[in-house]
């Protein structure tokens, strides 16, 4: 994916991602656990150049690695850079030749400004008990898609093992551990969560994301939540109590700043 200047704005003299009307789904894998969202990439309308690519492969059942239901194995690589953008010449002082003020050639590469290397193996080991395991590696610029100058760039590994228990047809246990490892930010991080379910109407959760490696250590927090929810049809209505952590929220791909929060949230959904 190439895209130069295809920021279209509901007031012309807002700058950076304020008043976007248009939205341009980034060329990334849409992470699902907490830990790996931390860092989503948000596409940069100035200009980027993209690639993603993945290779899913399921080794048969009954062989010696597949064992009985088979193993899926999924690789994902996802690389964006800006444009590598070169100022044109003047021709009157204080006015640009171009609509532009410069040039960038259609392969161009400039600064990084996102990497996702991930690993997911997923097994169903027998008829009670199936496990995920995840390994992601990043580099996040920061300085760019948050808009904090100076910044260091992030560097992160992440770990996530996701194990569910079979107990009847209707009911489950799901555990979930993540770690993320970066010496940049706001340092290490781990999570755990148990969530009991009754299908097809209840869940309870509760959860504890952990900032341990923080730099400041007023701010090594444990951010515990529990959760309620219950779905009638087409409707599900939930309630949780815990302590939300600043920064970005992605909900269905696309993502918004949130503050720091403590408190109780009731949510209700549904569609007609």
């Amino acid at each position: 994916k190439r895209i130069d200047n295809m920021s279209y704005k509901s007031k012309i003299t807002e700058l950076n991602n304020v008043a976007d009307i248009n939205f341009i789904p980034p060329l990334t894998k849409q992470h699902t656990y907490a830990l790996e969202t931390m860092y989503p990439y948000a596409t940069q309308l100035n200009g980027e150049t993209a690639f993603e690519g993945t290779i899913t492969y399921t080794i048969p059942k009954k062989s010696k690695l597949g064992g009985k239901y088979g193993t899926k194995l999924n690789v994902n690589y996802s690389i964006v850079h800006g444009l590598d953008k070169k100022p044109v010449d003047w021709i009157f002082p204080g006015e640009p030749s171009g609509t532009d003020g410069y040039t960038a050639g259609f392969f161009s590469w400039g600064p990084l400004y996102f990497q996702d290397f991930n690993f997911t193996i997923a097994k169903k080991i027998n008829k009670k008990w199936k496990l995920i395991l995840q390994y992601v590696n990043l580099i996040y610029n920061i300085e760019v898609i948050e808009g904090h100058p100076g910044w260091p760039q992030v560097y992160a590994n992440i770990g996530v093992a996701d194990v569910t228990y079979r107990i009847t047809s209707k009911k489950s246990l799901h555990f979930e551990y993540q770690h993320l490892f970066t010496q940049q930010d706001r340092g290490d991080w781990a999570m755990m969560l148990v969530e009991f379910n009754i299908a097809p109407k209840w869940f309870f959760s509760i959860q504890d994301q952990y900032n341990y490696g923080n730099p400041e250590t007023s701010m090594r927090l444990h951010y515990f939540t529990g959760n309620i929810a219950f779905v009638q049809g087409p409707s599900r209505i939930s309630l949780s109590y815990g302590r939300q952590r600043e920064g970005l929220l992605c909900v269905g791909g696309v993502c918004r700043q949130v503050p720091a929060s403590n408190g109780f949230s009731l949510t209700l959904s549904t569609t007609f």
